[in-house]
């Protein structure tokens, strides 16, 4: 899909104090406390599924469908990503709710992305050219917060082609994935449940260096 511009709020490569569980590096390389406006953000979609709120970035996806946004100015590989992601306030345990952090993105069709579920399993799912894959699996992840407005901190450490997943500060996941040339974009994507708008909240998207 094309990009569309979003009016985003940004802080670009300020530096501002981060939950303790947050990315490792000592360089901050970028940072959004989406606060300012940044035209470098796009989404997979028109309409009103993007809105900013007390320095939120709230995704109402379509009941049944999910959506994305990609930060197009910058691409990452050697690095550690962070985002906080919050569980929507009309959240039921179900499977088919989730939301997460998209990296080493192409385009809306091609990217990764570790997804969390309101069942409290997670995943990263894998997207080429419109058809899905699962890296790994969706599990029982041991540290998921799944009660509604809770907070869960998911972090993505790229070296190379391998890759270390972490919620909460616990690691969930560690595998060999394919890094396009480059590096790749960052994003945040948020599916809703069957019959109903899930509201996801996203905020304290960082990237660093790698941890020394």
């Amino acid at each position: 899909m094309t990009r569309t511009g979003l009016v985003f709020l940004t802080a670009g490569l300020m530096l501002t104090a981060s939950p303790a569980l947050a990315c490792k590096g000592k360089n901050v390389i970028f940072s959004d406390d989406f606060r300012q406006v940044d035209d470098t953000w796009g989404s997979s979609g028109d309409g009103d599924a993007v809105t900013i709120e007390n320095g939120k970035v709230k995704i109402k996806a379509t009941a049944s469908r999910n959506y994305k946004v990609l930060y197009g100015a910058a691409q990452f590989d050697d690095a550690d990503i962070c985002v906080t992601v919050q569980i929507p306030n009309n959240s039921t345990p179900t499977t088919s709710a989730g939301a997460g952090m998209m990296f080493w993105a192409q385009d809306y069709a091609n990217f990764y992305a570790v997804v969390l579920r309101t069942d409290g399993r997670a995943a990263v799912v894998r997207q080429v050219k419109g058809n899905w894959t699962y890296p790994v699996q969706f599990r029982q992840a041991e540290k998921i917060n799944t009660h509604p407005g809770d907070k869960n901190i998911v972090r993505v450490t790229t070296i190379g082609n391998t890759v270390s997943v972490s919620i909460n500060d616990a690691k969930f996941a560690s595998f060999k994935g394919l890094v396009p040339p480059g590096g790749g974009e960052i994003g945040l994507y948020a599916e809703s449940e069957q019959g109903q708008r899930d509201t996801w909240k996203f905020a304290d998207l960082k990237v660093t260096d790698l941890p020394q």
